[in-house]
């Protein structure tokens, strides 16, 4: 969305089309569809029959929803960033597990820990894209249950990882 079109050549299409569309995704998943809606119909009203700059659109959602989302844009729209999130080890807490997920790729985009415990049961744990907001590269995500786990996953839907074999992590 930043780099001029004719900069772009054979990628044109993913920046211009797929790479905007999955930022919309995880920017409502982010703050929410209320919230997103607001900022939304506000950039709208703001910019209807001007010529924006993606810069108009980014400075209003951060005035509307009344926080900085510098943090979101520089990995969406001013990096290299791609997909590829993994598991970079678990352990045993007092309170249940703590998993250690490492942000490879680097974009700030949502995910669900996926947990198959021993008994058969299976938990899904969503986390939004504000958990990368204080550190872009590795989090740790806390799950409360004291149950035997088999195996944890990453999965992403529509937010393809790059590489999905280290989004597994299995109990040895």
């Amino acid at each position: 969305i930043i780099t001029p079109s004719n900069e772009l050549k054979t990628g044109y299409r993913f920046y211009a089309y797929n790479k905007p569309s999955l930022a919309y995704l995880a920017l409502i998943d982010l703050l929410g569809g209320n919230l997103f809606k607001k900022c939304l119909l506000e950039y709208m009203g703001r910019w209807h029959g001007k010529h924006p700059m993606p810069w108009d659109f980014f400075y209003t959602f951060n005035d509307v929803s009344g926080r900085s989302l510098n943090w979101f844009w520089n990995s969406w729209f001013f990096s290299g960033n791609y997909i590829d999130l993994s598991v970079r080890k678990v352990e045993k807490s007092d309170d249940g597990y703590v998993v250690y997920v490492r942000n490879t790729g680097g974009f700030a985009v949502p995910f669900d820990v996926v947990i198959n415990y021993e008994d058969g049961t299976i938990e899904s744990v969503h986390q939004t894209p504000a958990i990368w907001e204080q550190n872009e590269k590795e989090v740790i995500v806390n799950l409360g249950s004291r149950k035997s786990i088999r195996e944890i996953k990453l999965e992403g839907d529509l937010f393809m990882d790059a590489n999905v074999i280290d989004n597994i992590w299995m109990n040895k």
